[in-house]
Order: structure tokens, then C-alpha cells, then sequence
């Protein structure tokens, strides 16, 4: 999504306008030689294969930009490792693939929004994009059009991973959380959001970085 595709992108909802994708559970690295139990979980499910081709490509295009700095591009790559080792890590969680999913969701998020280079080319990512809800912290969005679809929503000191639920018109996002569920279900130039254990708002959702 870039600048050019705004007037498109007014009509219609923006969580469903990444080019479809075939889905297989191959990641970007060598499940040949996969070890540990999230790199194994990775190598076994299309969903996390396709988050982490997406993550490892828009780590390349962040990269190679032109614009990065020797400093940033030693920062990136310290990041990106300790990203990596985060990942590994969910082997702890009680829900080791929803933990798996929400580490590349927010790794996602954080190159497109850090890194212009990471916003060169399109993929199945979308974002970051602008909410705006009266009387509440800036918000921005990020669209994920795998299989389910996903979003990953962040302002104030909230952030959330949706997964795209059913709904008669435009997309619709929700999580469960433990105050309660939360909503993004946009229309167009507009969105309902609630967050947990708030009330719905009606906000309006700019054009994408």
C-alpha cells in the first residue's frame, strides 16, 4: 500500500487488499535442519511458514535499503537476532503457536513501521495504517493476509493480534482478551473499535505509510 493507491483504497476495507498467496508450510529457512520446538512448529504450519517468509522478507528489504545507515543496518541485524531468539523461546508458552504467531505478527508491524525499505514492495503485509478515535491515544493498524487473516492493532499502551472473524460487510477483526473482547471492524474510510473492557468508537482510518 502506498500513496498512490489511496483513492482505491478509501472504498474498500484495507485488510483485504494484499495479493492472494498460495500457502505451503515453507518457511524461509531449511526445515531439513530444523531444531527446537518453534522452528519444528514453524516447518509444520502454513499460517507460521507464511508469517515467517513475510518477516524474513521485509528484513532483506530493510537491509538493502540505500538509506540505512551502517549503525542502523548493525542495529537491525542485533534485532533481528534477538527477535529470533524471542521466537525460540515460546517453547515456554503454554500456547506454543499462538505465541509463535503473535512474535512474527509484532515483528512484522515494528519493520514496516521502523523501516521505509521494508515498505517498498508489497507482500502480504499491509501498514502500519493511521486510526484515529476521538478522545483516545493515536492508533496505528497492520494487516497481515494470510490464512486467517490477521491484524495487529497498537496505540497507547494497548496492543492486540486479530484474527479476522465473520461479518456481512466490510473486515472484521477480534481478540479475546481477559477484560473482555476487542473489535476492529473496518468499512471503508471507517472503523469500529473497542478494546478491552472499553466501548465501541467509531474512527476514521487513514491512508497507509
Amino acid at each position: 500500500m502506498t500513496i498512490a493507491r489511496t483513492v482505491s483504497l478509501i472504498g474498500m476495507p484495507l485488510g483485504i487488499l494484499a495479493a492472494s498467496q498460495g500457502f505451503a508450510a515453507t518457511p524461509s529457512f531449511s526445515c531439513a535442519k530444523a531444531e527446537g520446538a518453534a522452528v519444528k512448529a514453524v516447518c509444520s504450519d502454513d499460517t507460521l511458514a507464511a508469517l515467517d517468509r513475510e518477516t524474513a522478507r521485509l528484513y532483506g528489504l530493510a537491509r538493502a535499503s540505500p538509506d540505512l545507515s551502517p549503525q542502523r543496518k548493525n542495529e537491525l541485524t542485533a534485532m533481528q537476532r534477538g527477535w529470533i531468539k524471542g521466537r525460540d523461546d515460546c517453547w515456554k508458552a503454554s500456547d506454543l503457536k499462538a505465541c509463535i504467531r503473535d512474535a512474527y505478527v509484532i515483528r512484522i508491524a515494528e519493520l514496516r513501521a521502523g523501516y521505509k525499505g521494508a515498505r517498498a514492495k508489497g507482500g502480504v503485509s499491509i501498514g502500519p495504517v493511521p486510526v484515529t478515535c476521538p478522545g483516545s491515544p493515536a492508533m496505528n493498524a497492520t494487516f497481515l493476509n494470510v490464512e486467517p487473516s490477521l491484524a495487529y492493532l497498537a496505540g497507547g499502551d494497548q496492543s492486540l493480534v486479530m484474527t479476522i472473524a465473520r461479518s456481512g460487510s466490510g473486515a472484521k477483526y477480534t481478540a479475546q482478551h481477559p477484560q473482555g473482547e476487542a473489535i476492529f471492524w473496518q468499512k471503508g474510510p471507517e472503523a469500529i473499535v473497542q478494546m478491552p473492557g472499553g466501548k465501541e468508537q467509531s474512527c476514521r482510518v487513514g491512508a497507509p505509510m
